[in-house]
């Protein structure tokens, strides 16, 4: 891949999680809260796909993905552990939403997950846009 398609499939990812990120705004409002936490997930998922596409690095593992942006990003200092961590419970969460029965997540956790994920992706959408050193 040449540093033009680079650019260009950087760009659509992280236009993904922007709009992935409304998609579960729009989720939340009608109450549809399950399915929300999974778009609030797949919109820092694909932000860090973003960042991890820029760098050249890829996979087709969501385990791995969490764990280069963890190794590169958060332990370097780049990124705040508290985003990290916020990534790590968005992963949980959609996790239990989508694999386990009987779950339910309750309006205030939801919110608090949306306001982790827009904090989130402004600060990974700046890394993606920072020139490389």
């Amino acid at each position: 891949m040449n540093d033009e398609e680079r650019a260009a499939y950087t760009a659509y990812r992280l236009e993904s999680a922007m709009h992935t990120l409304a998609d579960a705004e729009i989720l939340i409002e009608n109450a549809r809260y399950r399915s929300a936490v999974n778009r609030i997930y797949y919109a820092m998922f694909y932000a860090v796909s973003a960042l991890a596409l820029k760098h050249a690095f890829s996979t087709s593992s969501h385990a791995q993905l969490r764990g280069y942006f963890n190794r590169e990003f958060v332990k370097t200092g780049t990124v705040s552990v508290e985003l990290g961590r916020a990534y790590g419970i968005a992963f949980d969460a959609r996790t239990k939403g989508d694999y386990d029965d009987l779950v339910s997540f309750e309006a205030e956790q939801v919110d608090a997950l949306l306001d982790d994920a827009r904090k989130f992706i402004d600060v990974v959408a700046q890394l993606v846009e920072r020139p490389r050193s």
